[in-house]
């Protein structure tokens, strides 16, 4: 596994580029948790990889060769995944716009394949990638892409600025019509504003960053439940709990990240129904 910041200018937009190896099928399935990111994932091989929206019955998908994760207001479902390399970048929050060409908003939820997004060059850049065979040439070639496809300026909205400060997270989730009043702009014109940039409104992204918030501590073991959710800023362990099954799919106890560093992933044992993993919260 590699992964790291890269340099200006793309480190306003990207905050990590990363790749992984896998030699054998990871058999398990997994929820993905939302981060408040757009994702850029490129497999490098020709297998297809399953994902599915969460509700009662699952419609299965499966994608090659590319693809972008928008921003996702709660977990989706990912199938077993196959052996190969994947490289892939991580966006800044409100900044995936300025390189992917399209507004935040029109990703929500979404997984689009390169090709819909970039036509025949997404399908060039996935065949130049696998044509390398060092990992970090693949890793500085997509770079490189990337680079080529900011539109500047690559600035973010100074409203939008404002209300992504990392202080506002300090007291858990803030208020929406305080930040909104001190921009000087009126609530619909904020909140559109923040959608268009952020791909959540700007209420339900401030959730998404509490509850990655407390999956960081829970992933790092150790700090009971009740001191999770009176760190993350919520008001008590049931409402802890309540935003957790909508938002993860599953208690906060059954939460079963891969490793430390890997929290918005939960992990599903091989061999169980993804129907009866992913009920919708009462």
């Amino acid at each position: 596994m590699i992964r790291y910041c890269p340099a200006a200018p793309l480190d306003t937009a990207i905050d990590c580029i990363w790749l992984s190896q896998r030699h054998e099928q990871f058999h398990n399935w997994e929820h993905m948790l939302p981060s408040g990111k757009a994702q850029l994932v490129i497999p490098l091989h020709e297998l297809p990889i399953q994902w599915a929206a969460p509700d009662d019955q699952p419609q299965w998908h499966s994608w090659t060769r590319g693809v972008i994760h928008g921003p996702q207001s709660r977990y989706y479902l990912a199938g077993p995944k196959p052996p190969g390399t994947v490289v892939g970048a991580s966006f800044r929050v409100g900044m995936a716009a300025e390189i992917l060409g399209v507004p935040l908003h029109e990703l929500r939820d979404r997984h689009v394949s390169l090709e819909e997004l970039w036509g025949y060059r997404g399908l060039e850049l996935h065949d130049r990638l696998a044509s390398l065979r060092e990992p970090m040439d693949i890793c500085r070639a997509l770079e490189a892409e990337l680079i080529a496809r900011i539109r500047r300026p690559l600035l973010i909205h100074p409203a939008i600025a404002y209300a992504l400060r990392p202080d506002r997270f300090d007291a858990g989730s803030p208020r929406v019509d305080e930040i909104q009043q001190r921009t000087g702009y009126s609530p619909r014109h904020f909140i559109d504003l923040f959608h268009s940039t952020v791909g959540l409104t700007p209420k339900h992204f401030y959730r998404v960053q509490r509850f990655s918030s407390s999956l960081i501590r829970l992933a790092k073991g150790g700090p009971k439940l009740a001191d999770v959710a009176l760190a993350a800023g919520y008001a008590d362990q049931a409402h802890f709990s309540r935003e957790f099954r909508e938002l993860a799919g599953v208690a906060p106890s059954a939460y079963c990240p891969p490793a430390p560093n890997s929290e918005h992933h939960h992990v599903v044992a091989p061999g169980k129904k993804a129907s009866r993993l992913v009920r919708r919260p009462a």
